[in-house]
């Protein structure tokens, strides 16, 4: 750094979040206009104010925003000038990108919003119709177009797709076909932790909705788990606002089960380690797992356990460099239905072992989620309803793959 560059710094004084930046988890997104090239810094979170652009260049200056190097450093290794630099952070400070007392107001703000309503926001649903007549019309048709299954055990538990309706509707509605004879009292759906910065499992307090209508929380499960777990487990309860896989299951869970109220949890990725190794600052799955036992037995009623997530994400678009082609097909399938039959065998054992042996080489979305699952309703039978590939567009850049799983027994 020059002198007239260290001078410059000292002459502005930057509060500490600002001097030693912290870049809150983002999903940047490639952006264009024109013959401009740029980068949009969504916020999972939905708490920033806007959506900032920045050439993409500086997001390697971004990187570095880890809450470990100070300010000044950054602007060394990047050789930018450090008024640049000062500009940029405040900017993304003013948005809430940053970690530090603007970004904490805005949690508190939302937070209080949120239990004010009682319900997170409408977001992926809203594609089912702009009323309720539609929606339900919708659903209703689907369940109509589809055999159901006929699963021959009591059916406990499910694994369920996140990805769009309108491209697995198939899958949903066998589910929850088999799902209609729970006589299920409540449901219990299990969301998986992308996006979000809890390292444990994450409840709320919020209900969910659908252009339908709303499921309420069912309070009296939450709190019996808090109990049982402490604050620890709603401490990161915004994370639940990157999420919409629970949200997936709202309108078909209308539909076939009817008004009854609903809990959602996330569980963490089991291929990313936590990063405080203190296990007081979190709630681990199993804790999780051991705990939901002990509530269910208290309470009245059945309880469905719902699994979210999808399968592989392959092909460019998810970072490999091999398109889309009918070998790759093949291939992904064999190793889905491979992995599916560890699943569909019920040991946590056996499917913790395989995760960590092959390092989930196809990125399945629902590890954590399908785990928790089977932990929580320990099947005796499990069945495999329906698998399904999705290329995501017609240049074979990538593909989605999915599955329905009923899971349950005597």
């Amino acid at each position: 750094m020059t002198d007239e560059m260290a001078n410059n710094l000292d002459a502005v004084p930057l509060p500490e979040h600002l001097a030693i930046p912290h870049l809150r988890r983002l999903m940047p997104e490639g952006v264009s206009k024109g013959n401009q090239q740029g980068v949009a810094l969504r916020d999972p979170l939905g708490l920033a104010q806007r959506t900032m652009v920045v050439a993409p260049p500086v997001m390697q200056v971004l990187q570095q925003f880890n809450g470990e190097q100070p300010l000044a450093e950054i602007a060394q290794k990047a050789s930018a000038p450090i008024e640049e630099l000062t500009k940029l952070v405040n900017s993304l400070d003013e948005v809430g990108l940053l970690w530090g007392p603007t970004c904490t107001q805005l949690e508190q703000d939302r937070l209080a919003a949120l239990h004010g309503d009682g319900v997170l926001p409408l977001r992926q649903g809203s594609m089912l119709g702009a009323t309720a007549e539609a929606a339900r019309e919708l659903i209703a048709g689907w369940l109509a177009e589809t055999e159901d299954p006929e699963v021959e055990f009591p059916v406990r538990g499910l694994l369920a797709p996140r990805l769009d309706h309108h491209v697995v509707w198939p899958i949903y509605a066998a589910l929850y076909h088999a799902a209609r004879a729970t006589g299920a009292d409540r449901v219990l759906v299990l969301g998986n932790n992308h996006y979000g910065i809890g390292d444990g499992v994450t409840l709320t307090r919020c209900g969910f909705q659908s252009p339908m209508g709303r499921l309420a929380c069912d309070t009296a499960m939450v709190d019996a788990l808090v109990e049982r777990l402490s604050d620890v487990i709603l401490k990161d309860e915004l994370d639940h606002m990157a999420d919409h896989g629970i949200e997936m299951q709202v309108p078909w869970i209308s539909e076939t089960l009817g008004d009854i109220p609903i809990v959602g949890a996330l569980l963490p990725d089991p291929m990313t380690p936590p990063i405080d190794d203190d296990k007081e600052t979190r709630c681990t799955p199993e804790c999780f797992i051991d705990a939901v036992h002990d509530v269910i037995d208290t309470l009245d009623g059945n309880t469905l356990v719902v699994a979210t997530g999808d399968l592989s994400h392959v092909g460019p678009r998810f970072g490999e460099p091999r398109p889309v082609d009918e070998e790759r097909q093949v291939e992904v399938e064999q190793h889905d239905r491979e992995f599916l039959a560890t699943i569909l065998s019920g040991d946590l054992e056996a499917i913790d072992g395989a995760i960590k042996w092959h390092n989930n080489p196809t990125r399945w979305s629902c590890l954590g989620a399908a785990q928790a699952m089977i932990g929580i309703v320990q099947p005796t039978e499990m069945e495999l309803i329906d698998y399904r590939q999705q290329l995501v567009d017609q240049d074979n850049s990538g593909m989605l793959t999915a599955a329905g799983v009923a899971a349950g027994g005597a």
